[in-house]
């Protein structure tokens, strides 16, 4: 008895000590191998930025400089301003067609081409219709560079780190849409277009060392070998146990699809195929929800924003430097992105997005209602700080929230089999609801009795986008990307959503 106690304790000790090294194990979930690849397809954000902030600093210097290009009419400048929007839905289609066939890296590698093509159209453009041109070349590369980059970092990352992977575009997109606005404010608009196509060199290099393809892509096309070796470089044995474990369930959850998969739906045409897998509630009640969330997401104004934001601060913040405004917003937009990485680590979609909507809410409001006393007489300088401080908190707030995590929803809630189906339509409805919202800004405006109007109304779209994520948006922090699709089996209302039940055995 006493032999076989001893032999006991042993073997308890040990499974103690081997716990203990799982755990401490398990607790280094950062590694640089995952990192440095997200890192690499974020950079393609930094022309994004870029093409998001030139607008607002070229349109003011082409209505100043009437001797480059002559004068401006109203339609011009707002195809300018709007031009990336309406070429973002084509490069949304095109990735429909080649997310699935040729793979994640590929297709993003693609973008990278237009990208330099239209900063070159743009830099040496002689009238306004070169710019356009450039701008519907940049706008195409940016929607297929940032979707396909935003696929591939939800494949790749790991649960606990997939939101803060994923908002590292975010903070290249604001590094990109600030340094627009630093030179352009001081620069000729054609030196800073020849910046920012040296800027779009960024993602060739960084992708040409640390970016294997997709495992999850690899794996559903039966390319399993390549797949586990992408796969080891990306969890580094280092850091992360368990490759080969991981690679099994993988391959379990292909293996089950597998079974569902309709062989003679997925070999006819693509118009078939979306209506087949529209009959599943794990994809019709995420486009559903996307589809709407992305209209609301846009008349908050916070897209809108980036593109007039010159404009749109010389009419809030009347009597104050608009240089100094524009720098500001633009700083503000860059520190908060750092803030909203460290946010989507620790806290979920959900109570970001409607933190954010309320506090966007209630600043317009505000700002509104400061517009409004200076109708009524009141110039003094504190309605004019309080308006432009209640435009910083909108911006702010925006970034950590609403403006930010729409865009990674699609990547988390779509299944793997349909992303590259169901992704390129889904951001092409977006950018195609940005390019209106932009476009006819200024007849909203207009139909809405100027300012005071648009901000009041961008604070009660952005209140209905909290009450709206309140409902329907699930929480997706720190799921499983096969758990998010098992909750669409079941609920489509959150608040009412039916509870895991815990095994306790």
């Amino acid at each position: 008895m006493e032999e076989e106690s001893i032999i006991l304790n042993k073997i308890s000790v040990k499974h103690e000590f081997e716990t203990e090294e799982i755990q401490d194990e398990n607790k280094k979930t950062f590694n640089w191998a995952e990192f440095l690849a997200c890192v690499s397809v974020a950079t393609t954000n930094l022309h994004t930025g870029f093409a998001l902030g030139f607008s607002a600093i070229l349109l003011p210097q082409l209505e100043k400089y009437t001797n480059e290009m002559g004068e401006l009419s109203k339609s011009q400048s707002s195809w300018i301003a709007s031009s990336i929007s309406i070429a973002a839905p084509f490069g949304c289609l095109f990735i429909a067609f080649t997310l699935d066939r040729i793979g994640r890296i590929s297709t993003f590698k693609i973008s990278l081409w237009p990208c330099f093509i239209g900063w070159m159209l743009i830099a040496l453009a002689f009238n306004p219709y070169i710019i356009i041109i450039g701008r519907l070349l940049t706008g195409f590369a940016m929607s297929v560079g940032t979707n396909s980059a935003n696929v591939y970092m939800a494949e790749i990352s790991s649960p606990k780190l997939r939101g803060s992977m994923m908002s590292i575009g975010s903070v290249m997109l604001s590094f990109g849409i600030l340094l627009m606005y630093c030179t352009g404010l001081y620069l000729h608009w054609r030196i800073v277009a020849w910046i920012a196509f040296v800027g779009a060199f960024f993602p060739v290099l960084m992708t040409a060392f640390w970016t294997p393809e997709s495992p999850v892509w690899l794996i559903h096309k039966g390319q399993d070998a390549k797949a586990l070796k992408s796969l080891t470089y990306l969890k580094n044995s280092k850091y992360c146990a368990g490759v080969q474990e991981t690679f099994n369930e993988m391959k379990n959850i292909k293996q089950k699809k597998d079974l569902l998969i309709n062989k003679e739906i997925e070999k006819s045409n693509v118009f078939r195929r979306v209506a087949w897998h529209l009959s599943k509630p794990t994809v019709f009640k995420p486009a559903i929800f996307m589809i709407i969330f992305f209209v609301l997401q846009q008349f908050t104004g916070i897209y809108t924003f980036q593109f007039h934001a010159v404009k749109m601060l010389q009419e809030v913040a009347q009597g104050i430097d608009i240089k100094f405004a524009t720098l500001l917003f633009g700083l503000f937009r860059f520190l908060l992105s750092f803030v909203a990485t460290g946010m989507l680590h620790n806290y979920g979609r959900r109570p970001l997005c409607m933190i954010s909507g309320i506090i966007m809410g209630i600043t317009l409001l505000i700002s509104g209602l400061c517009i409004f006393l200076r109708t009524k007489g009141d110039e003094s300088i504190i309605m004019t700080w309080t308006s432009l401080l209640c435009m910083l908190l909108y911006i702010s707030a925006g970034s950590v929230g609403i403006m930010l995590i729409p865009w990674i929803l699609p990547s988390e809630m779509f299944p793997t089999e349909v992303k590259g189906l169901f992704i390129g339509p889904i951001m092409a409805w977006c950018n195609a609801v940005m390019f209106v919202a932009v476009h006819f800004y200024e007849d909203l405006k207009n139909i809405l009795g100027g300012m005071l109007g648009i901000l009041w109304f961008y604070s009660f779209i952005s209140i209905l986008t909290v009450f709206f994520v309140w409902l329907f948006i699930p929480e997706t922090h720190r799921m499983k990307l096969s758990e998010i699709e098992d909750y669409f089996k079941d609920n489509t209302i959150y608040l009412l959503r039916k509870k895991k039940t815990v095994n306790n055995k």
